[in-house]
């Protein structure tokens, strides 16, 4: 059979902007056919009708439940108990009913809690969702293009335990870097800064002045002063808050709902000031537990020659960071099996540990794609250009390789952006 497979998309109107996303994930997908009302609706058909219709002819049908739906009584209702009652007439461990969790709430139906469901707040979980369909594909004789299977990600389960880990960067023969230090394993996710937005002190001058000022060669050249003080000061004052709320904190693909993405939205003035929250408090912070031969006496944003070495090195101008010495990736497939890029269509960011193939040669992670990190130096100091490294989520394959200083990327301190985001750079005590 050469046709896709059908897949109906029960959910509650309130669900609406998450089973959108999910259509949109589901319909790249060239060898499945999602049904979606607001989609596939014509106007004048017979709604509950056409409904009923397409239920009934779907392969699979996929019951997206959260905590405002499975409270719901109505329509949504009699959609999930048509779809059971169309499942028990299948044979028995068809793969046809997939409840999907798009929070963390507790299905109400009895005959849904025999069924393993996904949680769609989890990593991972597109791909297991695939999978699922996939085998409810191959039942039904439905031919999947060969290389569909070959460039999904997989995304291990996240065990918690490294998310504070610092790598170390020991001194290396002829570097630009005299000194070692110790860099984060990941981008500061959102959780992480929701701690320094949540400290009492959050406005505390301590943490917002004197940021060290860096030339476009990485040479240090005297320190900012009260401005980031300034800053925080006139921000304050716009938003009557005691707090400086980070630009898309609420939005549901970048904000705080999405504790392990990485922060972004957060101008080189509040990431410098996290690290500084970090240094005064890393005794009693997960940060110091965990990484105890650790002792830092300084800690800020890295710079360019800092990061490039921990990224691998710049040699050759074309590589990745995940690329042994000599080599430059040139493969997509590859590409996207390591990092989140615009060609992977997911079009916002994703978990820091999503793309375990894409560590660099020196362990640390996330260093290709899914945001830009802020950098200590400037790129052109004459208007306070201060330079990025990384790439981000919505820029393509060729933008995205590393080594190369990208002149077109820069923003000035006070800028925020959803691709903005950052990792700490701590100098270790002698």
């Amino acid at each position: 059979m050469t046709r896709p497979l059908s897949v109906f998309l029960c959910h509650a109107s309130q669900d609406k902007p998450a089973v959108r996303e999910l259509y949109k994930r589901l319909s790249s997908e060239k060898w499945i056919d999602p049904w979606l009302d607001e989609e596939n609706l014509l106007p004048g058909q017979d709604f509950d009708f056409e409904i009923i219709k397409a239920a009934r002819d779907a392969d699979a049908i996929i019951i997206c439940l959260s905590k405002v739906s499975v409270a719901k009584e109505g329509y949504v209702n009699k959609e999930i108990r048509r779809a059971l009652d169309v499942a028990d007439e299948k044979p028995e461990g068809t793969i046809y009913v997939i409840p999907l969790r798009l929070d963390e709430c507790e299905p109400s139906f009895e005959r849904l809690k025999k069924l393993h469901w996904a949680d769609y707040f989890n990593p991972n979980s597109h791909e297991k969702l695939l999978k699922s369909l996939h085998a409810r594909a191959v039942a039904l004789n439905i031919e999947i293009p060969e290389n569909v299977a070959e460039i999904k990600v997989n995304i291990p389960a996240y065990e918690g335990h490294d998310l504070h880990d610092f790598i170390q960067i020991p001194v290396q023969e002829n570097s630009k870097v005299p000194h070692p230090f110790w860099i984060g394993k990941y981008p500061v996710t959102n959780s992480q800064y929701e701690r320094f937005l949540d400290a009492p002190d959050f406005s505390n001058p301590v943490y917002w002045l004197d940021f060290l000022k860096f030339d476009v060669n990485c040479q240090p050249i005297g320190d900012w002063g009260k401005s980031g003080f300034n800053f925080l000061q006139e921000e304050l004052k716009k938003t009557k808050s005691h707090t400086l709320i980070p630009r898309f904190w609420d939005h549901k693909d970048f904000g705080r709902s999405n504790p392990h993405h990485p922060l972004v939205g957060v101008s080189w003035f509040e990431a410098s000031a996290y690290c500084e929250w970090l240094l005064q408090n890393w005794d009693r912070l997960p940060e110091g537990k965990e990484n105890p031969q650790l002792r830092p006496q300084s800690m800020r944003l890295p710079l360019e020659t800092e990061w490039v070495l921990a990224a691998g090195g710049g040699i050759p101008e074309k590589r990745y960071p995940w690329d042994e010495a000599g080599n430059a990736t040139t493969s997509l497939k590859v590409l996207l099996q390591r990092a989140n890029i615009e060609e992977s269509g997911i079009a916002h960011t994703t978990p820091v540990f999503t793309y375990p193939l894409g560590k660099s040669t020196l362990g640390v992670m996330d260093m290709a794609g899914n945001v830009w990190e802020w950098q200590a130096n400037f790129i052109n100091k004459e208007f306070e250009w201060l330079a990025f490294r990384g790439g981000s989520w919505y820029l393509n394959q060729f933008v995205e390789r590393f080594s190369g200083r990208l002149f077109f990327h820069i923003s000035r301190p006070t800028k925020a952006w959803n691709d903005y985001g950052f990792r700490v750079l701590a100098l270790p005590s002698s």
